[in-house]
């Protein structure tokens, strides 16, 4: 079958099983408009998502928050400064209500634990295309301070930084256990090599790639529904954002974040947050 078809049956049945929890957080991993899945290659590991990773300490991530509306997880989120976080702008678009976006901090559990911080303001990036996907970040500012136990920054990179194809990566976060099913309770993680922009845009199409983003993942290996805006880190150094890839989150396909290096981002976030 291909893999055009399988996305279609993995989306009418994790249909019928979805709740209004799991209708907001499967909503945020998708590919561009006007983009279809290539056939890849096949992979035989499907393991926990985060795809073919391993369950994960918060005092080992202390920058990684789970982004809540109305109480529920919806996407990832991390701590950039003591009262700024920095998503994907794909998970508060369109803006919901102020008062409705909380971040959970601290806490290895999704559904407890930890401090959790009412957000007082959403900016997403004046250029983001929800068509394209393009510019996706936003950041959040906090009500009070990022403060509490195993809660802690993480250094942006700096503009302008390159990485190269095969640089190791980590990507966090409560992704989906599978393309069809639910959230795992406490965190997950995973390695991923980073793709070279070439290798990337042959295969998801060179108008889709852009400066804007970087490319990661590798059979078995990726993020998948409820990673997205989630970091994705090099040596203590946030370099992306989850953005999108394939919904069905085998890592044969590439997945696609956000450059927090790329001169445009890397201003945004610095004007809004002072980051």
């Amino acid at each position: 079958m291909a893999l055009s078809s399988w996305f279609v049956v993995a989306l009418l049945i994790g249909s019928s099983f979805a709740g209004w929890e799991e209708d907001l957080y499967f909503s945020k991993r998708r590919l561009p408009d006007g983009l279809v899945l290539p056939i890849a290659p096949p992979t035989t590991a499907n393991s926990g998502r985060i795809v073919g990773g391993f369950e994960a300490n918060i005092a080992d991530f202390p920058y990684q928050l789970s982004l809540r509306q109305n109480g529920a997880h919806i996407c990832g989120a991390s701590v950039i400064s003591s009262n700024y976080a920095l998503s994907a702008a794909h998970c508060t678009f369109p803006a919901p209500p102020v008062s409705a976006i909380t971040l959970r901090g601290g806490s290895t559990d999704r559904t407890a634990g930890g401090v959790v911080f009412q957000v007082a303001a959403i900016i997403n990036h004046p250029s983001y295309s929800d068509g394209s996907l393009d510019f996706d970040v936003c950041v959040l500012r906090i009500t009070t301070s990022f403060v509490g136990a195993n809660i802690a920054p993480i250094t942006l990179a700096p503009e302008g930084t390159d990485y190269p194809a095969g640089t190791r990566t980590m990507v966090s976060g409560w992704g989906a256990t599978s393309a069809i099913g639910g959230l795992p309770i406490n965190l997950m993680a995973v390695e991923v090599p980073l793709i070279s922009q070439e290798s990337c845009r042959g295969v998801w199409g060179a108008a889709s790639v852009t400066d804007n983003m970087i490319c990661a993942s590798e059979p078995g290996r990726d993020a998948c529904g409820g990673d997205s805006g989630g970091p994705l880190t090099n040596n203590g150094r946030q370099i992306g954002i989850v953005s999108w890839g394939s919904p069905l989150c085998l890592g044969n396909l590439p997945g696609v974040y956000a450059r927090v290096a790329a001169p445009s981002i890397r201003a945004f976030i610095r004007d809004n947050a002072n980051v």
